[in-house]
């Protein structure tokens, strides 16, 4: 590969040699007497070698800053971080080393970040193909039974009671892991407004009354003052929904949920309190992670999607969601929301 410098030291050579010739036809015109050609001859070399060794020396120079951050550069690609020039020193080339290890920084952060995306992808490929392998088995099942021409004709409408019920699950299913895969990939955006808090609450009580009218649940709503906050309305009532829907799974009727809203100097709080099963200390911190089932949850409709929806969209709209829970006694589910 062909030197940068050498065509700036050779322009520079020429250069030199065009003033020499210059200096030379000067005298050449004038005249002079012979020991002041001597002495302008002396003059003119001892320059001519001042100047060789300065653009050698330059030449040097440039060469083992140019080998300086080659190497800087190799050891960022090996993963290193070797501070090639004093940082302390505010020249152009600590800052040009600043800048590289930046970028380096920078490209290796964009790097972890697309190998968790891609693993997060692979995660929720997985967890959603375990989730449909029972329902899609089940139809599969009843679809081979009702196929037998000598069923019974009371067996054949059990069975395609069973495959309606499969159907309407794969179905809900289908919907809220669409919702789960177009939040965690960013596709749908959320639209906040300045509106009231309790408006978005009972339009998520409006979602869950049917189930609790079936269950024998009263839900009861408490509201001391109007909260007009920033949010989602349609996002936020189904964080909230979610919430209310868990606890009517929980809770054995005749009973009720309380839902209280309170505001406070700088966030608003949303609290649905149920008189359910409870959940046990140790699975506090489980029970928002993805298709998590807890050990209560046997014979209990659902498949862990809802309240780590919740929590996903509360924590899109910069709340966060605190649990307090006692067994046999119930849970309370706090939303917290800040006011802007």
């Amino acid at each position: 590969m062909k030197n940068p410098f050498t065509k700036i030291i050779w322009s520079s050579f020429v250069l030199f040699a065009v003033i020499v010739a210059l200096f030379g036809s000067l005298l050449i015109y004038y005249k002079p007497e012979r020991s002041v050609i001597i002495g302008a001859m002396v003059f003119v070399g001892m320059m001519a070698l001042l100047f060789i060794s300065f653009v050698f020396a330059l030449r040097k120079e440039m060469l083992n800053t140019l080998s300086s951050l080659s190497g800087l550069i190799q050891e960022l690609i090996n993963g290193q971080m070797t501070q090639m020039f004093p940082v302390q020193e505010d020249t152009l080339l600590s800052k040009l080393q600043h800048q590289v290890i930046q970028l380096s920084e920078l490209l290796s952060s964009q790097k972890q970040r697309y190998r968790e995306e891609s693993q997060e992808v692979k995660t929720l490929i997985s967890d959603i193909s375990h989730q449909l392998k029972t329902p899609l088995a089940n139809l599969g099942m009843y679809n081979s039974l009702l196929m037998d021409e000598e069923l019974p004709a009371e067996k054949r409408s059990e069975f395609t009671r069973h495959m309606g019920s499969q159907i309407e699950k794969l179905s809900w299913l289908m919907e809220n892991l669409i919702k789960l895969s177009r939040l965690e990939s960013g596709i749908i955006e959320l639209h906040a407004e300045k509106l009231n808090l309790e408006n978005t609450v009972l339009s998520a009580i409006k979602q869950a009354f049917p189930a609790a009218e079936q269950k024998n649940i009263e839900i009861l709503l408490e509201a001391d003052q109007e909260i007009a906050l920033q949010h989602d309305p349609k996002w936020m009532g189904e964080a909230i929904y979610n919430i209310i829907d868990n606890a009517l799974k929980y809770t054995l009727g005749p009973g009720s949920i309380r839902i209280t809203l309170q505001r406070y100097d700088l966030f608003a709080r949303i609290d649905v309190a149920d008189g359910g099963i409870g959940i046990p200390s140790a699975e506090i911190n489980d029970i928002f992670k993805r298709f998590y089932r807890g050990a209560g949850s046997n014979g209990t409709e659902g498949v862990g999607i809802g309240l780590y929806l919740a929590r996903k969209i509360v924590t899109e709209q910069g709340g966060y969601i605190k649990v307090k829970s006692e067994l046999s006694k119930g849970s309370v589910f706090s939303i917290f929301l800040p006011i802007r």
